[in-house]
């Protein structure tokens, strides 16, 4: 088996952290490194920083998708690990979380003309010996001779060295002995604290190996991460689809990506039935028309198939339920032969070691409950049927990832073989879709791999609902008012000897155009996947940032070629050159040669009558937390009693001390400290000794009242420097800023079409929110994106204020708007955006607009609108 692109590229990956960490040695170094390299910084925008859980052994994750060879990946990893961490020991600890997953994994790697053996021998020269945990605990090919010959590959499950009987890998053995010994001798033996010196665990330790650890998200526990320390790892490699919190993801594949690669059947179609009586014959139907259309197949590519239906029965427990012996018995009394018909719940197993895919093996109906999770491995599934009452909630959710392997991960001639299927029955259609999106996020996938064919929109994609009559001959549907008990006596769902594959009274012609529609579906999702950059990586969980986002592809490539128009200052050289630059203009960059010395003081308002009574803040009584709160009494009183105690000039100096002081720290920093103080110091000596004492009670009130009239002055100083620097020419406009590839949503949302990256800022509300509504379902406009206010990398209008438009929204005509939203009073502050966007707009040219939007009445003014006059006579 080749590998995929996707497959090179994640171990291409593992390597270079591999190699970054033979460099450093030190394992939260190496990752900063390794991230910066793709312009990732742990502990910055969302990605998280290294966790260390093994006291500086590396352990990093990839995520995998169901379907994409996680397994494949981990088998080819051991060999370029081995490259970048060479030892004397070549031995490799691969650990599973279950007995299912444990038996699968051995049997293969133990199976010469198995893929995942067959990787291993070329790129160990067939010298490979693979072992479980009775081969260790018998030291059979495990001595001293053999890890310094061979690649030693133990595959254990993760309970080997937790549970009751895993305390036999912590007690003297005899059998290893010897190569406990040798590990004294050379100085590789480790003291594993309450084992043996003999221990499996002990020598195990001894050896520094690496370790695969499969579906890594069933080993977050403290005994999980407990047990890896005693293993004493030179590397951990973790394996899964859904990086449990915290974990070092460093590279992963996306679903396009296997689709793509033709690894997995998407998308998933879900098909409402109207009883589960219908649902169980249409499922029978469907399995015989894939076959047929199969063998046809077949025919023109030599691969067999034989497509394989999942019946899902309730639990026993459930009042009224079809439990799955019942179910067998009715399927089998329908005409199944029984030898089609399997049972595999967690304590039926009539599957045992057969070949699924083998063309011996009759096998083409499985019924289970939820027993078939990870480790379940037939790609011949491809329909889940679930078997209920309309009004019980059956989980798919565990068990919907059964269904998306590819056969042979090679693409079908057929398009209905590229695809998989859901059958219901439920009385609440749009909870089991629900239930299948979460199924497919918790294996890797998304809601968009759930296709949708309904004619209407619906509130979750995936709908298929052609109602169809009951199957016994034009029976309307159930109501969902009761239950509709499991019915087939008289129905024939035997293969029918006229070619059909069936014998039934009508029912295959809703298969057919279900069929029919399925492959358009499929064509439809084809033809985006392909659309796709086929080298692009979501950013979305690498390095645990899971609310990290890409651009959409369908829009990546208009957003990726806009160079948004900016503001430019120049910059001198220096002293030791003539040189000059240009930079981004910063509203500080006009600031430095604003004087508050310069200003007067009359702009200053300030009326203690306004003023609120003093307040104070101090820790809550219940909790470590601060709470303000008014002042008692006797507080007043001890504060009047203080200043009446100052002369006029302590008063006024102590209120010029207590105003600077109550100012924030940032605006200190703008506008100077020194500078602050003398203006305030005007500004109090100008006051009568009446209104210094009732301002002292509320000198954070005063300081309000001054930070206003600083703001505006500078304001005013900076529209004026601005407009005689756009006239000299040291000021000009330049298409500087570029949209970033990803960003960072601490509140993602997604409800909306047509945003530009997988996820908006969801901080919106009112009028806000009628505008993304207003973008997203117009015509005209073909990406919106929410721009949130002095976040690193987002777009500002950089002239006398630094001006971050609400919205930024591509229109089909390629015209580039900046949307500012505003309530119905025009303040000082909007003039001055409203000016700036304007004069913006009309400096970058015809392909950019600005417009500020009121809610219900706008001013007077050029780019002032209303929404509904936005959205008639801009988007209308």
């Amino acid at each position: 088996m080749e590998l995929k692109q996707y497959q090179r590229d994640v171990l291409k990956e593992v390597g270079r952290f591999a190699r970054t960490y033979a460099m450093t040695r030190d394992a939260a170094t190496a990752y900063g490194i390794f991230m910066n390299a793709i312009g990732l910084t742990p502990g910055k925008d969302g990605i998280e920083r290294y966790r260390d859980d093994l006291g500086g052994v590396p352990k990093v994750c990839v995520k995998v998708p169901t379907g994409g060879g996680k397994t494949f990946i981990g088998a080819c990893a051991i060999d370029v690990l081995s490259d970048a961490l060479p030892s004397h020991d070549e031995v490799v600890v691969w650990l599973v979380p279950r007995r299912e997953i444990l038996v699968q994994t051995l049997r293969n790697f133990r199976n010469p003309e198995h893929f995942l053996r067959m990787r291993l021998d070329r790129d160990f020269a067939g010298r490979v010996e693979v072992l479980d945990k009775e081969d260790g605990l018998r030291g059979r090919s495990f001595s001293a001779a053999t890890v310094g010959d061979q690649l030693t590959l133990f595959v254990l499950s993760y309970d080997s060295f937790k549970n009751k009987d895993g305390r036999r890998a912590y007690a003297e053995n005899s059998s290893l002995a010897g190569l406990t010994a040798y590990q004294q001798d050379v100085g590789t033996a480790v003291d594993v604290e309450g084992a043996d010196d003999t221990a499996l665990i002990s020598a195990l330790a001894g050896t520094n190996p690496i370790v695969i650890v499969d579906e890594s998200h069933h080993a977050g526990s403290k005994l999980s991460l407990d047990m890896l320390r005693n293993l004493n790892p030179r590397f951990v490699l973790e394996l899964t689809a859904t990086p449990g919190k915290g974990a070092n993801v460093i590279a992963q594949a996306t679903a396009r990506q296997l689709k793509r690669e033709e690894m997995v059947k998407l998308p998933v179609v879900v098909y409402r039935r109207p009883d589960k009586r219908t649902t169980i014959s249409d499922a029978v139907m469907l399995q015989r028309r894939l076959e047929a259309i199969a063998e046809q197949d077949e025919v023109r590519t030599g691969r067999y198939i034989r497509p394989i239906v999942l019946f899902q029965a309730e639990r026993r427990g459930t009042e009224g339920a079809e439990t799955y012996q019942k179910l067998k018995e009715k399927l089998v009394e329908g005409g199944i032969p029984e030898e089609q018909i399997a049972v595999r719940t967690g304590d039926v197993d009539e599957i045992g070691g057969s070949d699924l895919m083998s063309r011996e093996c009759p096998i083409r109906f499985i019924i289970t409950v939820e027993a078939l999770a990870e480790g379940w491995d037939c790609p011949f599934a491809y329909v889940l049927a679930t078997v209920a009452n309309k009004s019980s909630q059956v989980s798919v959710e565990q068990i919907v990832g059964r269904v998306l392997r590819q056969p042979y991960a090679v693409r079908a001639g057929a398009r209905s073989l590229n695809i998989a299927y859901v059958l219901t029955a439920s009385a609440d259609f749009d909870a089991t879709l629900e239930q299948v999106v979460r199924g497919l996020n918790g294996v890797g996938f998304s809601q968009e791999d759930v296709a949708s064919v309904d004619t209407e929109p619906t509130a979750v994609q995936g709908r298929i609902d052609f109602s169809a009559p009951d199957v016994e001959g034009g029976g309307t549907a159930s109501t969902g008012d009761e239950e509709d008990d499991l019915n087939l006596d008289g129905f024939d769902l035997r293969v029918s000897g006229d070619g059909s594959g069936f014998r039934t009274d009508g029912g295959a012609s809703s298969i057919d155009e279900f069929l029919a529609e399925s492959g358009s579906v499929e064509e439809r999702f084809e033809h985006e996947v392909d659309s796709e950059n086929a080298s692009s990586f979501l950013l979305n969980g690498l390095g645990g940032g899971s609310n990290v986002y890409r651009m959409r592809e369908a829009v990546a490539e208009s957003a990726s070629a806009l160079a948004v128009s900016q503001f430019m200052i120049r910059v001198d050289g220096g002293l030791f050159t003539d040189d000059e630059t240009w930079k981004p203009l910063d509203r500080e960059d006009l600031l430095v040669e604003f004087k508050l010395s310069r200003c007067g003081i009359d702009c200053v308002s300030i009326n203690p009558l306004t003023f609120s009574e003093a307040r104070k803040i101090d820790l809550a009584d219940d909790v470590d937390e601060y709470r303000i709160r008014q002042l008692d009494l006797s507080e007043r009183n001890n504060m009047t009693m203080l200043f009446a105690t100052m002369t006029d000039e302590g008063k006024r100096d102590s209120l010029k001390a207590a105003v600077l002081n109550a100012m924030s720290g940032q605006f200190k920093s703008t506008y100077g400290r020194s500078q602050l103080a003398q203006y305030i110091g005007r500004v109090v000596d100008d006051m009568d000794m009446p209104v210094v004492e009732e301002c002292y009670k509320s000198a954070s009130d005063v300081a309000r009242a001054v930070a206003d009239a600083v703001r505006s002055l500078a304001d005013d100083f900076c529209e004026a420097c601005f407009g005689k620097l756009l006239s000299r020419g040291d000021v000009r406009l330049e298409p500087e800023y570029r949209f970033p590839e990803s960003v960072v949503q601490a509140n993602p949302m997604t409800s909306y079409d047509k945003g530009l990256y997988e996820a908006e800022d969801g901080r919106v509300d009112g009028l806000e929110r009628r505008m993304v509504d207003l973008l997203a379902n117009s015509q005209r406009v073909k990406w919106w994106h929410r721009v949130v206010e002095r976040k690193a990398g987002e777009f500002s209008i950089n002239g006398f204020v630094n001006h971050y438009p609400d919205f930024l929204a591509l229109r089909n005509d390629g015209v580039l708007m900046a949307i500012e939203t505003k309530g119905e009073h025009l303040g000082e502050d909007a003039k001055r955006k409203l000016r700036l966007g304007t004069r913006w707009a009309d400096m970058a040219g015809a392909g950019f607009q600005y417009f500020m939007v009121f809610e219900r009445e706008a001013p007077d003014a050029d780019n002032a609108f209303t929404l509904a006059e936005f959205g008639s006579e801009i988007l209308g």
